[in-house]
């Protein structure tokens, strides 16, 4: 059980994280955990300066925040649902470029078809020496391909040569699908000839439909590769905890811890309350020491 809910914690962070790492669950729990203990501290001075009344000062000041973090919770679980859609179909994408990469030829036009073939306005795709014939809404068209190498690109030449052949063969428009991308040299073809229209489909454009035609990978197969990248993250954050000088946040905090225990003797009336918030923070200092100590103590056992 406590390594499920451990995996989850991971995934999670994972989802929430950016192009630097994953983001770090607790730390995320602490920040916010410091913004609602400095908007109740502020919000309960204020009031008690306007109300004269502590105790109803403390409960409304109780209300608001519980409402405030209720709320950031909220957003929060909002953007986690859009982080884990974004994370997940980028993965399924990078997959299936990896993929159409290590292809055949052979291959590479069986899948091609076989994502062209879900397009309802795209029928009757036919092989043609080198490129596909079809009817896109009952006019005939016809399809080139180029199955490029892991972020390569499609030349002038290869675009022009496949226009040029195929422009007075009776097609009403062309279309060039390359599993890489095009030199910005290609996109002034269509406009040297304005009779017959081409389009450049690059990778981008190629995956969108291979996602229509539900060509990625199965949810327990993205499940498995998520996985995988979350080891992988986890390790690069480990070496960079490793690398790095005591946090920041725990400064932070300390400084806090100070400001509330100097403000307890300055506002003797309100002794107990600036106590209570400068141990507070204190706590949260210590918490962000040890889970540093405890990040470099694995990091230890892993490289010996």
């Amino acid at each position: 059980m406590l390594k499920t809910y451990s995996n989850k914690m991971r995934t999670f962070s994972y989802y929430m994280g950016n192009a630097k790492g994953s983001l770090s669950i607790f730390g995320m729990i602490l920040d916010h955990m410091f913004l609602l203990a400095i908007i109740f501290a502020f919000l309960y001075i204020w009031l008690v300066f306007r109300t004269r009344v502590p105790l109803l000062s403390l409960a409304i000041s109780l209300i608001v925040t519980s409402l405030l973090g209720f709320a950031l919770y909220l957003k929060k679980k909002e953007t986690y649902k859009k982080r884990r859609n974004h994370v997940r179909k980028n993965i399924a994408r990078e997959y299936m470029a990896s993929r159409l990469s290590i292809l055949s030829k052979q291959e590479f036009e069986w899948q091609l078809v076989r994502a062209l073939s879900t397009q309802k306005e795209l029928t009757d795709i036919e092989h043609r020496g080198g490129y596909l014939k079809a009817k896109l809404s009952g006019m005939p068209v016809a399809i080139g391909y180029y199955h490029a190498p892991p972020k390569g690109y499609e030349t002038y030449e290869r675009v022009w040569n496949f226009y040029n052949s195929l422009r007075s063969k009776g097609y009403t428009s062309l279309f060039y699908i390359s599993s890489g991308y095009f030199e910005d040299a290609c996109e002034n073809i269509s406009g040297e000839s304005s009779k017959i229209p081409i389009t450049l489909l690059d990778i981008e454009n190629l995956l969108d439909l291979m996602e229509k035609a539900n060509m990625g990978p199965g949810e327990d197969q993205l499940d498995a590769l998520i996985k995988e990248r979350i080891k992988d993250d986890k390790k690069q954050h480990i070496q960079k905890m490793r690398a790095s000088s005591a946090p920041s946040k725990l400064k932070r905090y300390l400084a806090s811890s100070l400001l509330f225990l100097g403000a307890a003797f300055l506002f003797r009336q309100y002794f107990l309350f600036y106590i209570v918030l400068s141990i507070l923070f204190f706590v949260l200092g210590l918490i962000s020491k040890l889970l540093s100590w405890q990040v470099k103590k694995y990091s230890s056992k892993i490289t010996q």
